[in-house]
């Protein structure tokens, strides 16, 4: 049986999931990681969008909305007397030549702020900072111009690191997953005594693993359309214990020695 097959079986048979545990291990874990894949699926797609978006969005800004401006020496100068804000669909952007500003005083209002002050540049995510002092590149000389000609040409190595991110990112969901996994065994463990089945924890791993397969599809799809569930945890974790608990009930009884 083919892994879509079982992905499509794992989301409604609790006795089909009872079969799989006697396949082998390998299977059950490149089926883990196939979880995985999906899980991440949305938020890598949603990532790499917001990511392009908003760099192609700033390169427009300074060609368009940013004023005028150098960075040479590590001072940012222009013809502005007064700090301006910038407001974008995704983003907001900050810019201040003056002196006035410093990195506690960007607007907060918006999930991510690009600061370019005096003596250096700030990117501000969800409140979270990060800082660069122009005077910290040697020989950095910057106009809108030269600006936006960089960000064109790095585009390529932009979707590198898109790519390199993604994949940081599947391989810490998928450490959790089995880690998930492997807590989700041990229940298996629990119930296999309480309804009389006999397993091995090798056993009890295999079923764990098919049995989340109807929780994340179900988050999958909630994450694509956007749909925040209250207590994801709590229902995830309640799903899958109750997939499990009706995949082992599926397990044969021993039978009773006679008389």
């Amino acid at each position: 049986m083919n892994i879509f097959t079982q992905l499509v079986k794992s989301l409604y048979s609790p006795k089909d999931i009872a079969k799989y545990r006697f396949q082998g291990i390998g299977k059950t874990i490149l089926y883990v990681f196939f979880l995985t894949f999906i899980m991440v699926l949305p938020l890598a797609i949603y990532f790499t969008m917001a990511f392009m978006t908003n760099v192609d969005e700033f390169n427009t800004a300074l060609k368009s909305d940013i004023p005028k401006f150098e960075i040479k020496d590590g001072t940012l100068t222009s013809d502005m007397d007064a700090p301006q804000l910038i407001k974008k669909e995704d983003f907001t952007i900050q810019f201040d030549s003056t002196g006035t500003l410093n990195s506690t005083d960007l607007n907060t209002s918006s999930d991510v702020t690009v600061g370019l002050l005096k003596n250096k540049a700030v990117l501000l995510v969800n409140g979270q900072a990060q800082e660069l002092e122009y005077s910290m590149v040697p020989g950095l000389s910057l106009t809108n111009e030269s600006a936006s000609e960089y960000i064109e040409n790095a585009k390529a190595s932009l979707y590198l690191i898109v790519a390199l991110v993604i994949l940081v990112m599947f391989l810490m969901t998928a450490a959790l997953q089995f880690l998930e996994v492997t807590l989700l065994a041990y229940f298996g463990g629990l119930f296999a005594s309480i309804l009389g089945r006999r397993t091995n924890f090798g056993q009890q791993w295999r079923l764990a693993a098919y049995s989340f397969t109807l929780a994340v599809v179900f988050f999958t799809f909630m994450d694509f359309i956007q749909v925040p569930v209250i207590g994801d945890f709590y229902v995830k974790w309640f799903i899958s214990l109750m997939m499990l608990y009706m995949a082992i009930k599926e397990l044969p009884a021993p039978k009773k020695p006679k008389a």
